[in-house]
């Protein structure tokens, strides 16, 4: 038997803050926005969305008081360096560039492109900031 990935769940600044980039975020990722889960987790003592899907949950949740003010940094150890989607093709990620940099998010790179030195050849991605500066890549690489 094998395991998989169910589920994530990201801290964010502010939780009602980073909802609007969220659910656009996971609209153009195809998720049913419908879907998303709202609530209190009382023994946790935060609030959390989830964005809720077949194959691939995705949470965020409010931060403790304590840690309110810290800044992401995601080569901090403990952080998340990095979150990626895969695009059934290069159109894909080109669709999904159109649609995020509306949202005046941090484009690292400026735009899609294709890594063959750093990562491979014919892996193309973009990568992008939430407005945290929690940093996310969608990609499309033939198998």
């Amino acid at each position: 038997m094998s395991y998989r990935i169910d589920h994530i769940q990201i801290t964010v600044t502010d939780l009602n803050e980073a909802e609007f980039f969220y659910d656009k975020m996971f609209e153009y990722l195809g998720y049913d926005i419908s879907k998303k889960y709202k609530g209190y987790l009382e023994h946790a003592n935060m609030e959390v969305i989830e964005y809720l899907s077949d194959g691939f949950d995705f949470g965020i949740c409010s931060p403790r008081s304590e840690f309110k003010d810290e800044a992401v940094n995601s080569r901090k150890p403990g952080n998340v360096q990095h979150i990626a989607f895969f695009a059934e093709s290069r159109g894909k990620v080109d669709e999904f560039y159109h649609k995020i940099k509306e949202l005046d998010v941090k484009i690292l790179h400026d735009k899609p492109m294709e890594y063959k030195e750093r990562i491979a050849p014919n892996y193309y991605a973009l990568f992008f900031e939430s407005p945290d500066g929690i940093r996310f890549e969608v990609f499309h690489y033939p198998k």
